[in-house]
């Protein structure tokens, strides 16, 4: 009901369809390689990548929307990382978890500065 509103509100202008269109087709291609790939480290290192090199690049706020609400937040979607984080603390692995828990933030931070560094001396 909320997305026939949307749609049909005449303030909405057809930029904004449009973008929110090409948001769906990317996430939905983000949640298709996200279940090809199938690795929740891997996946979250990626995206973290791609994060930093996107805002370095000083693009326009809808592209910005649509690569990083679409793809970006699709691809490395939270709930994986829980679930993942989850399922060590359900095998009573409590030191692997707070390992993992912080290896991955901080392999995520530096990926994300490599990708937006890396974007910076691109342009």
């Amino acid at each position: 009901m909320f997305l026939f509103r949307l749609l049909c509100d005449t303030s909405f202008s057809k930029m904004k369809i449009k973008n929110f269109i090409f948001i769906l087709l990317v996430g939905f291609l983000a949640t298709f390689l996200r279940f090809y790939i199938n690795n929740n480290i891997l996946i979250s290192i990626i995206g973290s990548f791609l994060f930093g090199f996107v805002i370095a690049r000083r693009l326009s706020q809808s592209k910005n929307e649509i690569l990083l609400s679409g793809f970006c937040s699709c691809f490395t979607s939270f709930t994986g990382f829980i679930y993942f984080l989850n399922q060590i603390i359900n095998m009573e692995e409590f030191i692997k978890m707070f390992l993992y828990l912080n290896l991955i933030c901080i392999l995520n931070l530096l990926m994300m500065y490599f990708g937006f560094t890396i974007s910076r001396k691109i342009i």
